[in-house]
């Protein structure tokens, strides 16, 4: 054990710093309040069991969810599922803002939630073309709704 041990880290040294942070797989955050108070059912980077839209309670989401952000600052889950939990709260400027936050890191479900309210022009100006690079995105990361999302799009639905 501690040979193998040894080896790995003699291999990882090796290797250029782009490299050697590749290797190691990334850690992701524990199971928090925020992941079951506005953690997505069907976000496969969620952690636990997720919660539905319409049974997310905003304002204690709001508040486990800007703990974990402070937590795990890193932790694009814990960036969208605050984006979820002031979206519920109808304060889609914050909603947005946390959204924009992980998708800029390429994170599936914000890509998605940020489709959907390009597409129905929530919170800004309803944009198809926008909405649909967005659901793209995140189709292309195997979301499951961004391909229904995208399909029933009316500026790329075939007639």
């Amino acid at each position: 054990m501690l040979r193998s041990a040894a080896v790995l880290v003699a291999v990882l040294l090796a290797l250029p710093a782009a490299a050697q942070q590749a290797a190691v797989p990334a850690v992701k955050a524990p199971l928090h309040a925020c992941d079951t108070l506005a953690g997505n059912p069907i976000d496969p980077g969620r952690v636990g069991p997720g919660v539905a839209t319409a049974a997310v309670r905003a304002e204690v989401a709001i508040l486990a969810c800007q703990e974990a952000v402070r937590l795990y600052p890193n932790e694009l889950r814990f960036q969208f599922q605050l984006g979820r939990a002031f979206r519920q709260a109808n304060k889609v400027d914050d909603a947005l803002r946390w959204y924009t936050a992980a998708a800029d890191k390429g994170y599936a479900g914000a890509l998605n939630s940020l489709g959907v309210m390009y597409s129905a022009g929530e919170g800004v100006r309803a944009d198809c073309t926008r909405a649909a690079h967005f659901f793209t995105l995140a189709a292309n990361q195997g979301y499951p709704a961004a391909n229904d999302n995208l399909r029933t799009l009316a500026c790329v639905r075939v007639v």
